[in-house]
């Protein structure tokens, strides 16, 4: 994924990228009366004896690998490069999943059978104690991989970007087998800047920076981060009814993905104290006045300043909240009940979500802004704090500078965060001008067609290994 992940369901797309039905891992059970299925990788402790097997069939073309995993973040934009390759070549398209065994990948890739590689590879971590961990992991996916490529023809190998992705990457670029590179993030991290001159081609949501030209030894084309299709067909009537939502109120979605955001959710619970920022979700008194009682500055929207009075439209809430953290986020809208306030632990169906968003409080993972930018969601972006390259705040400083968000910068506790997110929240929930220039930025920026362009560029990159 951030990108928002919801693991606890099958991804829809998986059901028109697996054309025949395959039997689960050998990790998991398989359906009665049938044969246990053959694995390349079961278990990981078994990898470096194993004999790879990816159920070739005679009449396929193309074997594509797709390497990367343990987030969603990896996985959705790898499920839509998977839905546009499927579309362009159908029957003769065979995938493969390099990926991890975390629950994650599991979810969402498991429908693929064998051809789900759980490689034991981790993320290497600068604690001296987790290095071994790290570099058995690593030589045993490698040596997994050369095997695999010395007995099994690959046409291509698409790394998706993290520490999963490098293992088929790094064995695939020795072996000559064109590798593609999907870098979503404005920064690339320690994976992709590893693979960067291992791949013939790089494909970035944003123009690589100039710092990273000497390394890059492949074509780089910025063509966008692949999003789910379905993101694009909901109408707001729609989504409201599946939401049950009221389709004729504003809505402000606030999300940190599946697990939540807890610096976000806690900003917001303390802005539900603050009359001010509860007056917009609450129904206005009959004999509310409409004389202005406040003015507010916004110094990161281009407008003047804004005198807050009774707003021109009343609005609504979608939280978001996490699996972890619902209990308590509802228990905090409980206490005010006039709020027109819907929480959910988490929603597997964003394209409803996006589709009745006209305001969006969020992270800046690369999937999350490449959503709001193709949907045209004006949104104030609080970039995850604990990463060390801080590389969200790169993604969101790219939506700002397009004037589609607003960034604040996460400070990692509710004291600071919720007049910061005041400041810039109230002043956008009145002014429909600004939201809607802010939306036609976001859609300006947007790259809907990322999948489908990517897919081109890959077959293209192979098509003189057509078989």
């Amino acid at each position: 994924m951030s990108l928002v992940i919801w693991p606890h369901r099958l991804h829809p797309l998986l059901h028109a990228i697996v054309a025949h039905p395959l039997h689960m891992n050998a990790q998991n059970t398989p359906p009665q009366n049938s044969p246990a299925p053959t694995s390349p990788l079961t278990p990981p402790a078994s990898l470096a004896s194993t004999v790879p097997t990816f159920l070739a069939s005679p009449a396929r073309k193309f074997r594509v690998i797709l390497a990367g995993g343990g987030t969603g973040g990896h996985l959705y934009p790898g499920l839509s490069i998977a839905q546009a390759l499927q579309a362009q070549l159908g029957d003769s398209l065979e995938l493969i999943w390099a990926a991890t065994p975390r629950p994650v990948d599991q979810r969402l890739l498991s429908s693929f059978g064998p051809r789900y590689i759980r490689q034991p590879v981790q993320p290497l971590q600068k604690n001296i104690k987790k290095l071994w961990a790290f570099w058995k992991g690593w030589f045993q996916s490698c040596r997994y991989w050369k095997a695999a490529f010395a007995t099994t023809p690959v046409d291509a190998v698409v790394a998706l970007g993290g520490y999963a992705a490098g293992p088929a990457a790094y064995i695939a670029s020795k072996r000559g087998i064109p590798v593609i590179l999907l870098n979503p993030d404005a920064l690339p991290g320690l994976a992709n800047r590893f693979l960067l001159r291992r791949s013939n081609l790089v494909i970035t949501q944003w123009p690589l920076s100039p710092d990273y030209h000497e390394v890059v030894r492949g074509r780089t084309l910025a063509l966008g981060c692949p999003i789910r299709t379905d993101l694009l067909n909901r109408t707001r009537p729609q989504a409201a009814a599946q939401l049950n939502l009221d389709p004729s109120l504003k809505t402000l979605v606030i999300t940190g993905a599946s697990l939540g955001a807890k610096t976000i959710n806690d900003a917001l619970l303390a802005l539900l104290h603050n009359a001010e920022f509860r007056k917009v979700f609450e129904p206005a008194p009959a004999d509310a006045p409409t004389a202005l009682h406040a003015t507010i500055p916004a110094p990161e929207i281009d407008h003047p300043h804004l005198e807050i009075g009774t707003p021109p439209q009343q609005w609504q809430i979608l939280h978001l909240a996490g699996l972890d953290q619902a209990a308590e986020v509802r228990a905090a809208y409980a206490k005010f009940p006039l709020l027109r306030a819907t929480i959910l632990d988490y929603c597997d169906d964003m394209a409803s979500v996006w589709a009745i968003a006209d305001l969006a409080i969020a992270r800046a993972g690369a999937s999350t802004c490449a959503e709001l930018t193709a949907c045209g969601i004006p949104s104030i972006l609080l970039p995850y704090p604990y990463h060390k390259d801080l590389h969200q705040r790169a993604n969101a400083l790219e939506l700002a500078r397009a004037g589609a968000a607003i960034i604040v910068d996460d400070e990692k506790n509710a004291a600071a965060n919720a007049p910061a997110v005041k400041n810039a929240l109230l002043p956008l929930l009145y002014d429909s001008v600004v939201r809607e220039r802010m939306a036609d930025a976001a859609r300006a920026a947007g790259k809907p067609d990322a999948a489908q362009n990517i897919a081109t560029e890959i077959l293209a990159l192979i098509a003189p290994k057509m078989r």
